[in-house]
């Protein structure tokens, strides 16, 4: 009987999660089993505590629930607890363990691009719930990290919990960025950058929001002025990477998934 595996979240339809695991487990020849997991957006804990008591081996966790998971596990590794948040769950035993393996896939993906790191200026714009999972991981490849918000408050409230960043209000941004990171969503064409296209000038832009084709409403912004775009879909597969690695003690070749995903 296979191993189960699912990804939980609200709305939950449209993962890609399953199929990336799916793809992972046939390659390393695992016999796992990865399904989607809905769960209201107050019913978190009973759906996961079923799922555990049924035999259920581990989960991945998306929106709305990376914060509820965080307040769910009994112990989490340092990157969830410095997020304050979960995107993956294992059993230690009788025991739910927590990681958080986003800022993980993001600083993995970048290194695929050849994008250097260390002592390169970084923008993220925005400052919600993705940012927190990927600040630190960030920080830790040497990054110079900057966080915008159109809300300058929560901005703020970002850098109490990580001092190491510099914060500013959208408006007074300027150029001069190596790395420009989207955390805005947006999902349809109606997106409108939220700053002047001088700022992103001659920078790499990454937009955490992902498609099979690589386009994104804030790439078709940005593609004129920057050198180089990228979304979000090698993200997701080395952060997924991460937690099949977690479960299963063997680390995917994240090129394969890659290939298969990407529509041409």
């Amino acid at each position: 009987m296979s191993d189960n595996y699912a990804v939980i979240g609200n709305p939950i339809e449209h993962s890609l999660s399953p199929e990336i695991q799916s793809i992972f487990a046939e390659q390393t020849n695992q016999d796992i089993h990865y399904g989607r997991l809905w769960a209201p957006t107050d019913g978190f804990v009973e759906v996961v505590e079923k799922f555990f008591a049924d035999g259920g081996c581990g989960l991945n966790v998306t929106a709305p629930f990376k914060q509820d998971a965080f307040a769910w596990v009994k112990e989490a590794d340092p990157l969830a607890v410095k997020a304050k948040a979960v995107n993956t769950i294992a059993m230690k035993g009788d025991i739910p363990y927590g990681y958080n393996t986003d800022g993980i896939g993001l600083v993995e993906d970048l290194r695929s691009l050849a994008w250097e790191l260390a002592e390169q200026k970084v923008l993220i714009l925005g400052a919600g719930g993705a940012v927190k999972g990927i600040v630190q991981s960030l920080l830790d490849a040497e990054c110079e990290l900057t966080v915008a918000n159109r809300t300058f408050t929560k901005a703020q409230q970002l850098q109490q919990d990580f001092p190491q960043i510099e914060i500013s209000p959208l408006g007074d941004l300027q150029a001069g960025w190596n790395i420009v990171v989207n955390a805005i969503t947006a999902w349809d064409d109606k997106f409108e950058l939220p700053i002047p296209k001088e700022v992103v000038a001659g920078a790499k832009c990454y937009d955490l929001t992902y498609s099979r084709t690589g386009r994104t409403p804030f790439l078709s912004a940005v593609e004129p002025v920057s050198s180089a775009t990228a979304d979000g879909l090698g993200m997701l597969i080395d952060q997924g990477a991460a937690a099949f690695h977690i479960w299963r003690g063997v680390l995917p070749d994240t090129n394969v998934a890659r290939s298969k995903l990407r529509k041409q």
